[in-house]
This record gives C-alpha cells, sequence and structure tokens, in this order.
C-alpha cells in the first residue's frame, strides 16, 4: 500500500470519527436545549400556578372579609388565617404610618 493511500485512509478514518463525534455533541447538546427549555416551561408553569393560587386566594379572602361570613369560614377551616391576615393589614398601616412619619422628620 501506498503511503499516500494510507494517508487518505487515515484522514477518512479521522474524518468520519470527526463526523460522529459532531452527531453525539449535536445529540447531546439538543437533549440539553430540551431539557432547559422544559426547565423553563415548567418554572412558567409553577408561577403562572402560584399566580392563579394567590388570586384565588385573595378574591376569597376578600368575599369573606367583605361579608363578615363566619360560617363560610369555619367550614373551610380558615378562621385563624383571616384573624392573621387582618392583624397583619393593620400592623402595616402602623408601619406604613410611622415610615411616612420618619419620612417627614428627615426631609
Amino acid at each position: 500500500m501506498k503511503l499516500w493511500d494510507r494517508i487518505q485512509r487515515g484522514m477518512e478514518a479521522g474524518f468520519d470519527a470527526a463526523i460522529a463525534a459532531v452527531h453525539t455533541i449535536t445529540a447531546k447538546a439538543g437533549e440539553g436545549i430540551e431539557l432547559t427549555r422544559l426547565r423553563r416551561e415548567k418554572v412558567r408553569t409553577e408561577t403562572q400556578i402560584t399566580r392563579r393560587l394567590a388570586e384565588l386566594g385573595n378574591t376569597i379572602f376578600e368575599k369573606i372579609s367583605a361579608e363578615r361570613n363566619d360560617e363560610i369560614a369555619e367550614k373551610l377551616g380558615i378562621k385563624d388565617i383571616l384573624i392573621e391576615v387582618a392583624q397583619d393589614e393593620a400592623k402595616m398601616v402602623e408601619i406604613d404610618r410611622r415610615l411616612k412619619d420618619a419620612l417627614k422628620t428627615t426631609a
């Protein structure tokens, strides 16, 4: 076998190995891209669910609070939570008042 034939055969084998490696890398990168896409979609969906649950909870809270419907709160087992939220809201009002006063004195 001539030297050139051996070199050509070696180059072809190397080229075939390089092509196979590129295909393997591309396939793995494609898998990585798909995994990343799926993870982003999962986080986006979880965020959407959380927002909808928060909106639902807020709507229920406002409805029960506005109507002072203790019976429904008792049935749902959320009366204590409603009281805690009301206390937290009162605390927020007090904090806002104190912040406003503090800003007035520093201005």
